[in-house]
């Protein structure tokens, strides 16, 4: 499953409630508050490095541009990326303890959950999305969420996870060729990281004769360069 439009959906008075019910520094609630609270889009002109006539073709619910005020995080800031499992911490005590999901595993706003039955599924899901609706003011993905039987893998986080072996997504290694295909438009540094990242993605995956490929692809395109 997964959650629709999440970091722009996120509630702010409801993430700031949430760390005053743990932080009782002074200080780092005030900073808390004011990074929760600071309007990127309305406070400070923001600093736009694409062309203003890109952000239209964003969907409404994507943009920080279209939510009202009081709604939304940056996507990208390190600080989100915190606040938004902070957020999500309420949905993981829901499943594990009133639920009792004993399966069930989450990735910012991505998660899944293995059962027994198709029924129990279902039950979870209904469930699921009754408490983001009336706790967390947020929504399932109607296109985004699907039971299916363990047999098919998993997809999730970059990885189609069987029960015997784990496999790198086709996206994944498709984005590879498309970032490194000659020639490469980035630094010789930022090109050896961006290898580096992705070979460190192959190697929690079955994937020695991917990376055998992919390593002569690398070297073939230096000739070709």
């Amino acid at each position: 499953m997964d959650i629709k439009s999440f970091f722009t959906s996120i509630d702010q008075d409801i993430l700031f409630g949430l760390i005053k019910r743990r932080v009782k520094n002074e200080e780092i609630l005030w900073l808390s508050k004011t990074i929760i609270f600071h309007d990127c889009v309305r406070d400070v002109p923001p600093k736009i490095q694409s062309q203003p006539s890109l952000f239209d073709q964003l969907p409404a619910e994507k943009s920080l541009f279209k939510v009202p005020r009081g709604k939304g995080l940056p996507i990208g800031n390190l600080t989100s990326q915190f606040f938004a499992n902070v957020y999500m911490n309420q949905l993981d005590q829901f499943v594990k303890h009133v639920l009792k999901a004993r399966f069930y595993v989450r990735y910012v706003d991505d998660f899944i959950i293995l059962a027994k039955s198709v029924e129990e599924l279902e039950y979870y899901r209904a469930e699921i999305g009754k408490f983001l609706a009336e706790n967390l003011g947020l929504r399932l993905h109607p296109k985004k969420q699907k039971i299916c039987p363990l047999e098919n893998g998993i997809d999730f986080v970059g990885y189609i996870v069987r029960s015997e072996y784990v496999l790198v997504r086709r996206r994944v290694v498709g984005q590879f060729y498309f970032r490194l295909k000659p020639p490469v438009k980035m630094s010789l540094a930022k090109r050896q990281a961006c290898i580096a990242s992705y070979f460190a993605h192959l190697s929690f995956a079955n994937s020695y004769w991917l990376g055998k490929h992919l390593g002569k692809y690398l070297e073939m395109s230096q000739i070709d360069q």
